[in-house]
Order: structure tokens, then C-alpha cells, then sequence
């Protein structure tokens, strides 16, 4: 049954090249999808709508929220719509209603991917190989933004190109069922996207492989993490960029970045401004150029932040001395009132800009190498020499060193020669590279380890009901495939 497009509100991607007016006035009889995707504008098109609603919350809500999870993150100021999540203690109404956003806008995502991947092969103007490299392109975001949500809130309805007529209706998956489509997109998306991405932005065919050993990771997989991350890293496409002072570290996070250290960045520009920026710039700062929401900030008391080595060139290019008043701390009782300053982020900074046309780093080459390192020393009896390697390159650029030689700084296998020391020790490198990146809250919570890192750094105690968030009431009312009862996560 052919499906006409007079939903054209929820297909974004034709507002990226079309209105909806216009295409109803040169297609009076009505425009079907399976009569759209027939050519390459109009796949790209197709593809353009996946990006979109991805774009929109993975720089705002999305990592505010996850931030917010994390030591660092935890002061969070003024604002209710984080408590619920920094409290540790599950999410509440209002928690659950800053959420329904990030899901509407990641299945809507998948919806564009799924529509892609069911007509683009059917286009008549398109070659086999075009066909393959839109649909590997589509499958990759889709494995993208089920890996969202598989880590949030885990089993979710599987909506895919098979089951496009049922919306309505579709059951809750599994975790496994949603890893396997996951896994399944990747490992296409692999075989067909292109060795160079054709531009910046998109995936290439190692972006794929550095999702898929991620992928991996988080279902325990060691073995097999450790096989993707390495083709990546002997693949020689990608390298750390060096660093020899503070703010050496734009040249990775900055307005302009486009290094060889970006693997998959999502970008942003004029008419789709970053929102990252604005959630971590304080309302009145020295590092943007104007002002941000003032949502993230902590004192120099915490213990993420005196145990944090001053030499490492991340801290200070992550924070700086804020001169305002802390009245922040007032909602924060088990933390001194006085005798401490405001610390406040400006890891994506650029001083003259007022658009947030910025890069926000999904993957690069420092992930591959810590997600290698971890999972040699997980799949072995422990760390290898070429583990604690790959985890120095990573703290050698930190302090300014070569990567590529060795230094002084240098972590000693001796000193870490447990599995359990080495992993604690590469999720604390993770943390101190991926700060204000999103990784944090889920590198605690794969690793068993948050209840721990929590309660010693900031006192809380972290409840079970928080691991995994509530599918939102509103699934449930739309969604007949849901059971409200059976269905929901543990806690809610």
C-alpha cells in the first residue's frame, strides 16, 4: 500500500529541501514516498531528515542530561528540570517530561532512517552502488540512535523497514533484540560506506567500525571490541592531534575543528546552532560571546577536581575560575558554604562567537584507543604492554607530550597489572578525556562501578531504578503494543 505524504510534519527530511506547500501544488494528485526516493538529491534529502532531529537534542537535553549523571555534572544550578537526574534517585514527572523530547525526536530519526532504507533501493535514477552506500549510511544513524536508547532506558519498541504500517502497535524489544538490529545495521554499514566520508560530517566505513566496537563494549564483548578498534587504529586513517598547550585542544572540540583525530562528529551551523554551547556557558561568561543558560557549574573543593593532576592541559582547557557569586551551592547541603570558588566549563568555547556553529565529537581517535586498551585487559587475564600503550598515548597528549614517544607521565604496567586496577584506571583516563561529551554516566554504569564512583565523590547513594530511565507515559497512550504494566522499567 502506497503511503502518501500528507503527513509531511513528521517527514523532516522535506523541509530540508522542499515545503510541503510547494510539493502539493507541483504534485496536485499527491506525492507518494515510494515516487520520492529516485534520485540522489532526494534520497539526500531523506538522509537530511535523519540528521535533524538527531542534531537537535544530541547537543542539548541529550548530554545536559547525561551530564548532569556524572561528579562534575552533578552541580547543576538553578534549574528543576535536572534534579531528578542529578539526585540519583529515579525520575520523577518532571524528569520524565524533559525526556519525552530526546525520545519523539530519536524514533522520528529512525522513522526517516527506516523510510530510507525501504525505498531507496527501489530508485529508479540510482545505481547498486549508490543504493548500497544511502542505505549503509541510513542503517549507521539508525544503529546510532538505537545505541541511545538501548543505554538509557534499555529494551525499547523496535520500529524498523519491515514494520513501517505498524507503528501503532509495536511491542517492546528486548536489550538483546534491539543489540542484534544494532549490530546487524553496523556490520552493513561497514561493507558499504566509503573508506573517506564525501563530507564532513558523515559517516565513513570506520566510523562504522569504531560504533560497532563500541557496540560491542557495552554488551561485554570484549574480544570482539578490541578486533574493531584495532582495524581502525592499524588502518592509519585517523591520529591524535597534538597538543602543546591548553587551548592546542580547539583544534579537536573547537568552532572549526576538523582534525584527524574526528572520526564522527556531529555538526552544526548558523541555521542549526549548537545547543551544547549554550547548556554549558555560564549566563555571563568571558568564553562565548554571548550568553549561555548558566547550567553547569561546581566549586574547586570537589574531589573530581583536586584529585585531577593540574598538569594536565584538559582541566585547564575543561574549567575555569568563575568570579561570580555561588548561590548555586545553597541547593547543595553537603557541600561547604564558603571558602570555595565557582569552577565553570569552557571546553566548547570560542570568545567571539553568538551562533553555536560548533562540532560536537561523537567518536575519535581518542575513543578507539581507550575502547582498545579496556577491552584487551577485559577479554585477557589482564592489561598487555600494548594496552597500557594505546592508554598513554592518550595521557601523553593530555600533558602536552608526543604521543607516539615515550614520557615521563607515563602510567607503569607494574602499577597496574590487575584487570581490575588497569579498568579502573582507563574509565578515569575516559572520564577526563570525554568530559561534558555525554560518556561518563554510561561508562559507570557498564562498568558496574557507579554506586561506588558516586557515593565517594559526591556522597549519593544511587538508587537501582536510576540505572535505566521510564518510557514515557505518552508511548504508552500512542503505542497499543505496550503492556503499562509489564512493560515499564523497574521503579516507575
Amino acid at each position: 500500500m502506497k503511503k502518501s505524504i500528507i503527513y509531511c510534519s513528521v517527514l523532516l527530511f522535506l523541509v530540508t529541501t522542499f515545503s510541503c506547500k510547494k510539493l502539493l501544488e507541483e504534485s496536485p494528485k499527491g506525492l507518494t514516498v515510494e515516487a520520492f526516493y529516485n534520485t540522489p538529491a532526494e534520497v539526500e534529502a531523506g538522509l537530511a531528515a535523519i540528521y535533524t532531529p538527531l542534531r537537535s537534542q544530541m547537543s542539548g537535553f541529550w548530554i545536559s542530561i547525561l551530564e548532569s549523571h556524572a561528579e562534575w555534572g552533578a552541580g547543576m544550578s538553578g534549574s528543576a528540570n535536572f534534579d531528578p537526574f542529578k539526585s540519583m534517585q529515579g525520575i520523577d514527572k518532571v524528569g520524565e517530561n524533559n525526556l519525552i523530547p530526546i525520545w519523539n525526536s530519536f524514533y522520528v530519526a529512525i522513522l526517516n532512517a527506516n523510510l530510507v532504507i525501504s525505498n531507496a533501493p527501489n530508485g529508479k535514477a540510482l545505481t547498486d552502488a549508490q543504493k548500497n552506500v544511502y542505505v549503509a549510511e541510513a542503517k549507521f544513524l539508525r544503529a546510532f540512535t538505537y545505541f541511545q536508547l538501548v543505554r538509557g532506558w534499555g529494551g525499547v519498541p523496535l520500529h524498523t523497514e519491515e514494520n513501517l504500517s505498524e507503528s501503532g502497535s509495536i511491542p517492546k524489544a528486548t536489550k538483546q533484540q534491539v543489540y542484534a538490529l544494532i549490530t546487524s545495521d553496523l556490520e552493513f554499514a561497514e561493507m558499504q560506506l566509503p573508506d573517506k566520508a564525501p563530507l564532513v560530517g558523515k559517516p565513513s566505513k570506520w566510523a562504522a567500525k569504531t560504533l560497532l566496537a563500541d557496540v560491542y563494549f557495552y554488551q561485554a564483548l570484549y574480544d570482539k571490541a578490541a578486533l574493531k578498534a584495532n582495524e581502525v587504529i592499524v588502518s592509519g586513517k585517523h591520529s591524535l592531534e597534538k597538543v602543546t598547550v591548553a587551548d592546542d585542544f580547539n583544534k579537536v572540540f573547537g568552532m572549526g575543528s576538523n582534525s584527524a583525530e574526528e572520526i564522527f562528529y556531529l555538526k552544526y551551523n548558523v541555521t542549526s546552532p549548537s545547543q551544547i554551547v549554550l547548556h554549558t556557558m555560564q549566563i555571563t561568561t568571558p568564553w562565548f560571546g554571548s550568553n549561555g543558560f548558566g547550567n553547569i557549574n561546581w566549586h574547586n573543593n570537589a574531589k573530581f577536581y583536586t584529585t585531577w593532576n593540574d598538569n594536565d592541559l584538559r582541566k585547564r582547557f575543561n574549567w575555569y575560575n568563575d568570579t561570580r557569586s555561588n548561590p548555586f551551592l545553597a541547593n547543595q547541603p553537603e557541600f561547604p558554604r564558603t571558602g570555595v570558588t565557582i569552577i565553570s566549563p569552557k571546553k566548547y568555547n570560542n570568545p567571539t562567537a553568538t551562533i553555536a556553529t560548533f562540532s560536537l565529537p561523537s567518536y575519535r581517535y581518542a575513543d578507539v584507543l581507550l575502547i582498545y586498551a579496556e577491552a584487551i585487559a577485559a577479554a585477557g587475564s589482564g592489561p598487555t604492554a600494548d594496552a597500557m600503550e594505546k592508554l598513554n598515548m592518550v595521557k601523553r597528549r593530555a600533558y602536552g607530550s608526543d604521543p607516539l614517544q615515550p614520557s615521563a607521565i607515563d602510567y607503569k604496567l607494574a602499577d597496574y597489572n590487575t584487570k581490575k586496577a588497569f579498568t579502573d584506571l582507563v574509565i578515569l583516563e575516559r572520564g577526563y578525556e570525554t568530559q561534558l561529551e555525554g560518556k561518563r554516566w554510561f561508562d559507570l554504569v557498564r562498568s558496574g562501578t557507579v554506586k561506588e564512583v558516586m557515593k565517594n565523590n559526591i556522597n549519593r547513594d544511587v538508587a537501582d531504578k536510576h540505572l535505566l530511565w521510564p518510557i514515557p507515559t505518552i508511548e504508552f497512550d500512542l503505542n497499543k503494543g505496550l503492556d503499562r504494566t509489564k512493560d515499564q522499567n523497574p521503579g516507575y
